[in-house]
């Protein structure tokens, strides 16, 4: 054989194994491709949780308690609504965020036939009455979520509520992070609490 010839063949015999190494990782990402392997993993089916149990929903853990309907908790605010009294959803919340942050008000969800705003009317903290307040990282607070009804409303005596997840991700319009809605963490059913809202329940003469 032509030394000519026998170099050539001597490079490609060296170079095929080199090729067929640097072919084989993507060869290998494409078949995993088309056969689904990189396919997103299922999200999980939401969990049924007894009343006063914690579910985490991204930027807060949030465990509610019991409700009730009551027109003498921010009375101010039922005569701006013009509604004859509040649903109270009372809970345990605590900010899992880095710095303080608000309540997410679409954290929690009403059966739609109740026919009610998706988001309270107004959070109030128990513990000083102060609406929309701010929730230090880590530090579990309760407070009362405000839906403002009619005289007719009667939802009985259990409550069904969806838990609402939410998750970071960058923003469209600058380069900060915000909570997008993710989807269902839980359903829970709240019983009948008369007592809920009692810390901020006002005095026929207060003038609040």
């Amino acid at each position: 054989m032509p030394l000519s010839v026998r170099a050539a063949t001597t490079t490609l015999a060296g170079t095929w194994p080199r090729r067929l190494a640097w072919l084989l990782p993507p060869v290998a990402v494409l078949v995993t491709v088309l056969t689904g392997g990189l396919a997103k993993a299922p999200v999980p089916a939401p969990e049924r949780v007894a009343a006063g149990d914690a579910v985490d929903v991204g930027p807060v853990r949030l465990a509610a308690q019991g409700w009730t309907i009551r027109d003498d908790v921010a009375t101010s605010g039922l005569e701006y609504s013009g509604a004859a009294a509040w649903l109270v959803v009372e809970a345990e919340v605590t900010a899992l965020t880095d710095a303080t942050t608000t309540f997410p008000e679409t954290a929690l969800r009403l059966p739609s036939e109740l026919g009610l705003e998706t988001e309270p009317d107004r959070v109030v903290l128990l513990a000083d009455d102060t609406l929309g307040p701010q929730l230090q990282p880590g530090l579990p607070a309760r407070v009362a979520l405000l839906w403002p009804v009619g005289d007719d409303a009667d939802p009985g005596d259990e409550l069904a509520l969806t838990y609402l997840r939410s998750r970071l991700s960058d923003s469209t319009i600058d380069a900060s992070r915000v909570w997008r809605p993710d989807g269902v963490a839980a359903h829970t059913t709240l019983p009948r609490d008369d007592a809920a809202g009692d810390a901020i329940a006002e005095e026929p003469e207060d003038d609040r």
